[in-house]
């Protein structure tokens, strides 16, 4: 009955630490994904932050930063995992022991992170500083020596990619301090690259679309806030990371236990 308990206990500690490290690769690839193919919302952020002249409301490191800390946290898990796999099928006492306390530190960091992360104020860090900025923006620059025309460029990636217009709603785009082109535009034109059937829009249909009232509840066009959208998007995924984040401690709560129950059933 001691044999059976301990070879259970054993390839349960293996499977789910083989899982844990196949995860970790591919964390760590993401991580790498995302210092090579730089997000356009950062983009916009040091484009904001260069033409605000300050420092002050776009702290961008923290998003700069969240990709390497993605890779370290990707490597951390990597490495314990391999001492989770090689302790319990070598069934090595030295390993199993370092396995326990690296991931009771690593289920330390994950609690103290979760709690920074859920006390994170998304109104403070990205909808203020770009409110602040967003009349810097001037849609008749050309001179792409300019720092306002990469500003341009970056806010029109940005509502193209993610399929918004303006911080709030398409109204954040309201008065004449913009400097339309055309004259009778009263927004830029990333807002009206695709209506909401997923078609490209012509040029004509552009023009149209950037000469519409701005109507935030218009079922044509994406005239919804890029902040509005991103919010509600984690909102309403709460659940499933919340899920998700419970599963994780979950398995390594169990597989601290595993690991302790292996070393002191090991000779």
């Amino acid at each position: 009955m001691e044999n059976c308990m301990s070879s259970l206990v054993k390839y349960l500690l293996f499977f789910t630490n083989f899982l844990i490290f196949i995860l970790g690769f591919t964390v760590f690839g993401l991580g790498i994904w995302v210092l090579v193919d730089k997000p356009s919302f950062l983009t916009l952020f040091q484009e904001a932050q260069s033409v605000s002249g300050t420092t002050d409301s776009f702290n961008v490191e923290i998003y700069t930063s969240a990709a390497y800390i993605l890779l370290v946290v990707s490597f951390l898990v990597v490495l314990i995992s391999f001492f989770g796999c090689c302790g319990a099928i070598k069934e090595n006492k030295c390993m199993l022991g370092t396995y326990f306390i690296l991931i009771v530190a690593l289920f330390i960091m994950m609690v103290v992170g979760a709690v920074h992360g859920y006390n994170g104020d998304l109104e403070s860090t990205i909808k203020e500083p770009l409110k602040e900025v967003l009349h810097k923006y001037k849609d008749d620059v050309t001179d792409p020596t300019n720092p306002l025309f990469a500003y341009k460029a970056a806010w029109n990636e940005v509502q193209k990619e993610l399929k918004c217009c303006g911080v709030d709603n398409v109204k954040d785009w309201a008065g004449n301090d913009f400097n339309w082109t055309p004259s009778s535009a009263n927004k830029p034109a990333g807002c009206c690259m695709v209506n909401q059937e997923g078609a490209e829009l012509t040029e004509e249909e552009q023009l149209e679309c950037r000469s519409f009232a701005q109507d935030s509840e218009n079922e044509t066009y994406y005239f919804q806030g890029c902040y509005t959208m991103i919010k509600e998007r984690i909102d309403s995924n709460q659940n499933t990371v919340l899920g998700v984040a419970i599963g994780v401690v979950v398995v390594m709560f169990l597989n601290m236990l595993f690991s302790f129950a292996m070393c002191t059933m090991v000779e």
